[in-house]
């Protein structure tokens, strides 16, 4: 490999250390009733968690934490929309519970739904009519997004991520596709107040005066929810509601994967859906306008002294990585207790906005648009100063007060000729130094990263970004933004499309405007001008420069437009990379998995600490260590599972297509049924490597804590796949038996 490449990755993981990186033909015929409603829907839901074991979580951009294990699986849930009177035009909003969209992953989505579809079928969906929007979990595994700094603290890109989230998504769609007929759609509306808070109010007070006199809070406390259900019996097939809050509950020192609130939520309601005799259900819980909203609602605070504080310079004594914001209950149950109590009053609010809804979606069309936007070409009407090319500040560097990054950055850093700058100016000019014209673009950002300037070995951010309007009725329209958006940014967002759209007579005065964050491309946060002018971490990772926000509302503005033109806008340029996924330039540094060993004289699934026999009662844990394997290898199907007397099942509980772990109730004098998997939020799979070639896994169990267990005899189960030099085998290893009690 060229120096230049090494010279890059040198300097960018030096960055990762310290900086927090940047948190988606015909149809076939439907015999519809004459008194059904006007809408056609689908819903569908799969398995996106992907390779573990020794991969950098994406969020928190800290290279100690790694993926290794997992707590709560991640999925992807996807919704088709279509009216009855044009079945074949379509739209599909997915919901993922991982870091970020991939506009590559989401290319990989089509080409999966051709090999999986009838040739008439896949051609209803494309990247113009599908929103891959993430929820922004930061406990999900990174190295997968299409630019390079994304994938920096990630040693690159990571091997079988995108994959894994391609097949889960085109796997949702496929299931939404085929049950998709005849629903009542019902919208509704409420304010949820004590599950987030801002993170940068000074950045928000910056604000006019009389703009945020207009809103009660400085976050954006209404949930809007959608409820799917079958017009012939009621019967509840799905929701998705958008509520704005980071995914942060679960921090930095977690190396389990997991959904974080909002996934815990999903997997709450599904949960008690299944209990209720509707196992199909599917409840999304998607991601806003949430780029300054935090769920550690407790407030920042000294991790030293408990004094308050902001990240701001003068934090904790100026050491601002001890300036930390904390959620719910962390004090008595930590960032898991945090998660439940956010993810629960997620949901309780979500259910309480479906038992009252009374808005019903019906009349007008389903559409959509989609363009490519190269956003320093765009001209500006209405606005002082160009669209930049993409640039990084200094504040960048510090990261937020749900993970502090460096001890030498602080946010609101912005002054060049402060005593940390020969630091970072020597990391700055070792990658690239920015030219003239955007240094006085971005101004007043002072610039740390040129990355719209820096193509080695590849984009490190693009200047071209996709976007994607939906528009469900004259009720509902849903913008598929390609970042994070400020609360503020996302109500002008709102006001701006709705005005347009009534303006044109193409919805109605009540519609619903959604602001879906992080779809389909990632380009970093977005907020307004006034706020970019005060460089919190927000604004210094606002890419585009002070007119960021400005340019976005005028792409959906213009989109939206086209919908009363009935002509798309063309775009500019196209997806500017090869026709097929892959990157031929992407580079992997990841340490491949060589070889596992176990120890002489035991094999891969040998007990080395078996659990006490019992008898344990409800809301206790059970756990045992085994010599396992590497878990990059993979886990074990429900096949594999079939073994030393375990009742055949057609698929694991948890609906993934491989576990690491299984929970199983002795039914007979030696038959065993599987009853938990490692899809449970009860369940714990962790792993660490022991020594070389070695590994041991714990595998963990808290008994009735989500899901009940019936008192009866028990055993914990680890699987997984060992690789020699020459293959990949599966193995499997049970414990003795214990008792739960009633």
């Amino acid at each position: 490999m060229s120096s230049t490449v090494y010279k890059f990755l040198i300097a960018a993981l030096l960055l990762c250390q310290l900086h927090h990186v940047l948190q988606l033909a015909t149809a076939s015929p439907i015999h519809a009733k004459r008194q059904s409603p006007s809408l056609l829907v689908g819903v569908g839901k799969a398995d996106v968690t992907g390779p573990i074991g020794e991969i950098t979580m994406g969020g928190y951009a800290d290279l100690s934490q790694k993926a290794n294990g997992i707590h709560l699986r991640l999925k992807a849930r996807a919704f088709i929309f279509a009216s009855q009177a044009n079945p074949a035009r379509r739209v599909v909003y997915v919901s993922t519970d991982v870091g970020w969209p991939s506009y590559r992953t989401l290319k990989m989505v089509v080409t999966s739904l051709r090999a999986k579809l009838s040739a008439a079928d896949a051609a209803l969906y494309s990247v113009e009519n599908i929103m891959m929007s993430a929820t922004h979990t930061h406990s999900g595994v990174g190295g997968y997004q299409d630019n390079f700094l994304t994938q920096v603290t990630n040693f690159g890109l990571t091997p079988g991520a995108r994959e894994a989230i391609a097949e889960g998504i085109s796997q949702a769609i496929v299931e939404a596709h085929t049950n998709f007929s005849p629903a009542t759609v019902n919208i509704n509306k409420g304010r949820l107040e004590n599950a987030s808070i801002n993170r940068s109010p000074t950045a928000y007070l910056n604000n006019p005066a009389s703009e945020r006199a207009q809103y009660t809070d400085d976050v954006d406390r209404d949930m809007v929810l959608l409820s799917v259900k079958d017009p012939a019996t009621g019967r509840l097939r799905g929701t998705v509601n958008w509520f704005a809050v980071h995914p942060v509950s679960m921090n930095a020192s977690n190396h389990l994967v997991s959904g974080d609130n909002k996934g815990y939520a999903s997997y709450l309601w599904e949960l008690q859906q299944k209990a209720a005799g509707n196992p199909t259900f599917v409840g999304a819980f998607a991601q806003t306008n949430a780029g300054d909203v935090s769920a550690n609602t407790e407030g920042a605070h000294c991790i030293d002294t408990g004094a308050p504080c902001d990240g701001g310079k003068d934090s904790c004594g100026g050491d601002i990585t001890k300036c930390l914001g904390r959620g719910p209950g962390y004090e008595i149950g930590g960032d898991i207790l945090s998660t439940e109590i956010i993810g629960k009053r997620q949901l309780d609010k979500a259910q309480q906005l479906t038992t009252s809804a009374t808005k019903t979606l019906t009349g007008g069309v389903v559409d959509y648009r989609h363009s490519w936007v190269s956003l320093p070409d765009i001209k500006l009407a209405g606005e002082t100063g160009p669209v930049c090319k993409a640039a990084m500040g200094y504040s960048f560097s510090a990261g937020t007060t749900d993970k502090p990054a460096t001890g030498i950055s602080w946010q609101g850093d912005n002054d060049p000729n402060a005593s940390n700058k020969p630091f970072w100016n020597f990391v700055r000019n070792l990658l690239k130094p920015p030219s003239q014209e955007l240094i006085t673009c971005q101004a007043p950002k002072v610039i740390l990263l040129a990355t719209g300037e820096m193509t080695a070995p590849y984009d490190w951010q693009s200047n071209q970004l996709p976007y994607t309007l939906f528009l469900i009725t004259r009720k509902l329209a849903i913008m598929g933004v390609p970042g994070e958006i400020s609360t503020m940014s996302g109500r002008r967002m709102r006001a701006g499309v709705l005005a347009q759209l009534v303006a044109d007579g193409t919805a109605d005065a009540d519609a619903e405007i959604i602001v879906s964050g992080l779809t389909n491309s990632y380009s970093s946060y977005i907020t307004t001008k006034e706020e970019y002018q005060v460089q919190r971490y927000e604004g210094g990772s606002t890419a585009y420069g002070p007119n960021t926000l400005a340019a976005h509302v005028q792409v959906f503005k213009t989109l939206a437009g086209s919908f009363k033109a009935a002509t798309v806008p063309p775009a500019s340029p196209a997806f500017p990379v090869v026709a097929a996924p892959p990157n031929p330039n992407e580079v992997n540094f990841l340490t491949p998995v060589v070889l596992d060993t176990a120890p002489i004289g035991q094999g891969f699934g040998s007990v080395t600490v078996q659990p006490a026999a019992g008898p344990f009662k409800q809301g206790e844990r059970v756990s045992a260590e085994f010599v396992c394997a590497h878990p990059r290898n993979g886990g074990s199907d429900a096949k594999t599972i079939v073994a030393n007397g375990v009742k055949p099942v057609a698929a694991l509980p948890g609906g993934a297509p491989t576990t690491f772990m299984t929970v199983e109730r002795q039914v007979g004098a030696s038959q065993w049924e599987i009853v938990l998997d490692d899809a449970s939020w009860d369940t714990k799979y962790s792993w660490r490597r022991n020594g070389v070639a070695e590994s041991r896994c714990i595998v963990e169990w808290k008994v009735g804590g989500s899901e009940a267990a019936a008192p009866g005899t028990y055993r914990l189960r680890y699987l997984g796949r060992a690789k020699t030099l020459f293959s990949t085998t599966s193995h499997s290893g049970a414990t003795n038996a214990f008792v739960v009690a009633a």
